[in-house]
């Protein structure tokens, strides 16, 4: 397959100034896991992402520019930023039916001005603008091409074209062996200790409820596991897209990092002058039978203890929304959304935008949820951070994409799981509440790690 690259050298012979450019050409069908293969192995950064039951998925890889902040400024500084290039951007988008393309990608981590080793590779708002995307939406293929026009701007555009032409090569000789999973050799995932401290985590948790110093807290483990070698993404990116279709399925890779997982949760959507976001609070495991399976779900609409964990995300979302929208449409009651291993309660909650605010004003009005962090969430995440042990880093922050168009879609970064060589640290959280019990928590905990957990083989190993 080859790229139009008339259509793009024709588009630079226009483009004048230090201006951020953006090209897009259709082209053939293309394999997208056989290119991330190629990418995988020569590629700095590169993001990855899909919605399978949506028929959307797109790579990016090569930064153009990159917009790295942190601190307690990070949106206020990522926005300012963004605001120049915003006010210096041309493309030929409007030349195609689909007329808006990803263009910063990246995500924001739980919380900033936390430096942890583990996280180092992504700062607290991180975000770039990729050299190459390909991007897929139902049938039809598009590659663009970014660059920042330049005198010399064709001569560099033509060594471009060459490395995507062999990457394409390369990626064409490809066998499909998307199938090979690794093997855990080592794990903390049934240490006692790990146990242990997870029930005293959620013992102190309920006194602080009852000294009623917050009504929620969300609280998180990490599992730690040591693969026999390094992970096959192009096979993992294949096997989440199989098993959870419904999710976004997404791997972001920056230096010697991947951050990826299956996210069930939609933090924003913004497109057509309309945002949409999920409430997804209170869950349960799947039923071994269809029998089963509905008496849990019934069980769980009636529970009164998951119904007031759902009803506070909704609330907070649809108050954060009236702040900058009008129109504010959902259910008052929340419907079960099923997934291969659990099923939750869920509230789809969509809104009029009604004023031009960013992106990032809008997304620092949402996030936290009180799904991820607690009810009132200032109180929650000053003893999320004094109790837990870890960083949770980009786990429950959010993935995903803008443009300059008012078009966005982020997801809550759950489900998901940090890549560090032959390393693999799995996150999981659940809602701690009055009446919460430790041990059903954390066999809840438990499910939660399922997507990540079941890539790899013996993912019971007991060793520590």
């Amino acid at each position: 397959m080859s790229i139009k690259a008339s259509s793009i050298y024709s588009f630079i012979e226009h483009q004048t100034g230090e201006t951020l450019s953006s090209c897009a050409v259709t082209i053939d069908k293309i394999d997208l896991l056989k290119l991330l293969s190629i990418a995988s192995a020569k590629e700095e950064i590169y993001f990855f992402t899909s919605k399978p039951e949506d028929k959307i998925a797109f790579l990016a890889f090569d930064a153009l520019l990159s917009i790295n902040e942190g601190g307690a400024d990070r949106v206020k500084n990522t926005s300012s930023k963004i605001e120049k290039w915003q006010n210096n951007f041309t493309s030929n988008w409007n030349e195609f039916h689909e007329k808006s393309f990803p263009l910063f990608l990246g995500g924001m981590k739980f919380s900033s001005g936390e430096y942890n080793e583990l996280w180092k590779d992504y700062t607290d708002s991180d975000w770039f603008v990729p050299k190459f995307l390909f991007f897929c939406k139902e049938d039809q293929f598009y590659f663009v091409y970014n660059f920042i026009a330049k005198d010399n701007s064709l001569s560099i555009a033509e060594s471009d074209l060459r490395k995507v032409s062999d990457f394409l090569r390369e990626a064409e000789l490809i066998n499909n062996g998307f199938n090979s999973q690794n093997k855990i050799i080592k794990s903390n995932l049934c240490d006692l200790d790990e146990k242990q401290n997870w029930i005293e985590k959620v013992n102190e948790a309920l006194e602080k409820i009852d000294n009623e110093e917050f009504q929620k807290i969300v609280l998180s483990r990490q599992v730690n596991l040591e693969l026999d070698g390094k992970p096959n993404f192009p096979s993992i990116i294949n096997d989440l897209s199989a098993r959870y279709p419904k999710c976004y399925v997404f791997a972001y890779k920056k230096g010697d990092s991947i951050f990826f997982g299956a996210s069930p949760e939609k933090l924003a959507k913004i497109s057509n002058g309309w945002i949409e976001a999920d409430a997804l609070a209170g869950s349960t495991q799947r039923g071994e039978n269809e029998m089963i399976d509905k008496e849990l779900e019934k069980s769980l609409l009636n529970s009164s203890k998951n119904l007031a964990e759902q009803q506070a995300v909704v609330e907070f979302i649809t108050n954060s929304f009236s702040s900058f929208s009008s129109d504010i449409q959902y259910s008052k009651k929340p419907i079960i959304r099923k997934l291969p291993n659990i099923q939750h309660l869920w509230t789809p909650i969509k809104a009029k935008l009604n004023t031009d605010k960013n992106i990032f004003s809008i997304l620092k009005e949402i996030h936290p949820t009180p799904a991820i962090c607690g009810v009132p969430w200032t109180n929650a995440l000053v003893s999320i951070k004094k109790m837990e042990n870890h960083k949770r880093g980009l786990f429950a922050g959010m993935v995903g994409w803008f443009n300059f168009e008012n078009e966005a879609e982020f997801a809550v970064a759950i489900r998901s799981a940090l890549s560090k060589q032959n390393f693999i640290f799995a996150f999981a959280g659940c809602g701690i509440v009055k009446g919460s019990d430790p041990i059903s928590e954390y066999e809840e905990a438990e499910l939660k790690l399922q997507p990540i957990l079941s890539l790899f083989k013996n993912e019971k190993i007991h060793q520590s």
